[in-house]
């Protein structure tokens, strides 16, 4: 059973180092890459001091496998945000000091109440893991139902992988409430192989979506809270300005095709159009009655209608052109084209090519 743990522990940590590296030789790198990284370095670690526990056990060894997991649950929220282009206050670093508290004070626990302490540390972590998660779905649907409610009904769903990492971790304390329940009477055993294994597997999907997906356009919305038009009610710009600034906007779109790159952003947008950022977020908001993200997808579907007309690379195929767009997937493609024309791009071709 050793070797077997062994042999999971080992597979767990190479892959969060291949994950890491991967996201090294990334070309362009945001600071949800940065926070990715450094998470997946944390869980090599988590990983690796399995395997040296089971090898060359030491005191300090244990101590951290057992209090390394109160980073996870940060590690998410941080990524989270930084996947909404939020600012990460210093103090917001709080959230690791259950972590540096646990394991400081296990060093100082005597030996016939180390038994209590784990069963303590682990009602803890189960707290926290399960706080976190609960708090990025609620922040989800919160932010989902604002941008719907002001006609950005899909602009959640490039995100939507993050319900599954929550959902995950959910699972995972699930369990391991359950094991806490059965093992009071006989202790608490750690990296055990189910353990070990669900930790493997998160890890896993962790990586597939945060690379795959992790790279794609996000919506430049508050995390935590909707835009609330009254901010802008004591709003410096005149009159003549606001129009100034839309037709700068309006021509930036007719004559630039930088918002067909896939990182194109609000931050992107502003340096162009010389227009600073809270001013350029009140005129599209509160002046052009849409969102940043459905101004740019309305702009991007415009330039597939296009394409699709022409019709003049037949090598090209729909999700080609999808991708030229600066759409990161397939399903967007689709689901931004359906909604702004009725129908799927599919459809559309088919209907020009019998006119």
């Amino acid at each position: 059973m050793s070797n077997v743990l062994v042999v999971i522990l080992g597979i767990g940590s190479i892959q969060s180092i291949l994950f890491a590296i991967l996201i090294i030789l990334k070309k362009k790198r945001k600071p949800s890459d940065l926070i990715l990284l450094i998470w997946f370095l944390v869980f090599s670690i988590h990983l690796l001091l399995g395997i040296s526990k089971r090898l060359y056990p030491t005191h300090i060894t244990g101590i951290l496998i057992t209090t390394m997991s109160f980073l996870h649950g940060p590690f998410f929220l941080f990524y989270t945000k930084s996947l909404f282009n939020q600012y990460i206050p210093k103090t917001n670093l709080l959230h690791f000091s259950p972590f540096v508290i646990f394991t400081f004070f296990s060093f100082f626990i005597r030996q016939e109440s180390e038994l209590l302490w784990e069963i303590i540390i682990l009602i803890a972590k189960l707290i926290s893991l399960t706080f976190y998660p609960l708090y990025i779905l609620y922040s989800y649907y919160k932010t989902d139902k604002f941008l719907k409610a002001n006609n950005a009904n899909s602009s959640m769903l490039e995100l939507s992988w993050i319900r599954i990492i929550a959902v995950l971790f959910l699972i995972s304390t699930g369990i391991s409430s359950v094991r806490l329940i059965i093992e009071l009477i006989v202790g608490v055993a750690y990296f055990e192989v189910w353990d070990v294994l669900r930790y493997v597997i998160l890890v896993t999907v962790i990586g597939f979506y945060g690379l795959k997906y992790g790279m794609v356009y996000r919506p430049e919305v508050p995390f935590d809270t909707a835009i609330d038009k009254k901010k802008y009610k004591h709003s410096p710009l005149k009159n003549d300005e606001i129009i100034m600034f839309i037709d700068s906007i309006n021509h930036f779109f007719k004559e630039n095709k930088a918002y067909l790159h896939p990182d194109f952003s609000l931050a992107v947008l502003s340096e162009s159009v010389n227009i600073p950022k809270h001013h350029l977020s009140q005129i599209i908001n509160s002046e052009m009655n849409t969102t940043f993200y459905d101004l740019v997808n309305i702009k991007r579907v415009a330039y597939a209608i296009r394409r699709i007309k022409e019709g003049n690379k037949p090598n090209l195929t729909l999700e080609g052109i999808g991708y030229e767009c600066g759409f990161n997937s397939k399903s967007a493609f689709f689901h931004h084209f359906k909604k702004h024309t009725g129908k799927t791009p599919g459809q559309f071709k088919k209907e020009i090519s019998t006119d």
